[in-house]
């Protein structure tokens, strides 16, 4: 896999960032190896998917009242026809999220395919972003550690400057997970990026693999001057 600066401004592109997948192999190796399997994007939340359904049934309940009641000569107060009329258009509201949504995972299940019939090798570079957050993973409780909580791992939010087959470099935003004891990247460290043949413009799918002694070797290549004098 070929590396070289970006000598142009890349377009910036808020892409979702669960179709940038990322890996961290236990091996420099592993890094320009073809993917034959993709990792898991990171789920959508239930709220996006199911916050319909918590506002459909209320609705529901309101305007069924206000049929009965205009059936039976009931007063409907007002309070309940702008509640159903309110809920109406959140239901309607978060139903298209949920369409949206849905397209978005049948798009990246299309490009995960894509990516894995025919990869293509690309070059990224890492800019991390201004806040950082840590997740524990929880695990059995131990004597020493009563509460259950294993090492942190640390999420990591950022941009990555990719340039593609087309050459033209693209500014996407990614999300790297770090296991306790694994070196993350570095601001201005080289990810090896694969994506599909068919997306020269690298605007879907990525893998996205990074490891420390790859991207040690990549910058020394790239600045041998540098690495001499250092």
């Amino acid at each position: 896999m070929t590396t070289t600066p970006h000598s142009a401004a890349p377009r910036v592109s808020r892409l979702p960032v669960r179709s940038v997948l990322v890996e961290l192999p236990a091996s420099p190796e592993a890094l320009e190896t073809p993917p034959v399997d993709l990792p898991d994007a990171a789920p959508v939340p239930f709220w996006r998917r199911w916050s319909w359904a918590v506002a459909f049934v209320p609705t529901v309940a309101l305007v069924v009242y206000q049929r009965v009641a205009s059936g039976r000569g009931w007063p409907v107060p007002e309070v309940v026809v702008l509640a159903a009329t309110l809920g109406l258009l959140v239901t309607a509201l978060l139903a298209l999220v949920r369409y949206l949504d849905d397209r978005g995972a049948a798009a990246a299940a299309r490009g995960r395919r894509a990516l894995l019939d025919a990869p293509v090798p690309a070059t990224g570079t890492f800019t991390p972003g201004p806040a950082r957050e840590t997740a524990r993973a929880r695990r059995a409780p131990e004597p020493g550690d009563p509460s259950g909580a294993g090492p942190a791992a640390t999420t990591e939010d950022g941009t990555l400057t990719v340039v593609p087959a087309s050459g033209a470099p693209l500014a996407r935003p990614v999300r790297v997970v770090v296991p306790a004891g694994t070196q993350g990247p570095r601001p201005g460290d080289p990810f090896a990026v694969w994506h599909a043949a068919d997306d020269p413009e690298a605007t879907g799918v990525l893998l996205v693999r990074y490891h420390r002694t790859w991207a040690d070797d990549v910058l020394a290549a790239l600045h041998p001057a540098d690495d001499a004098d250092a």
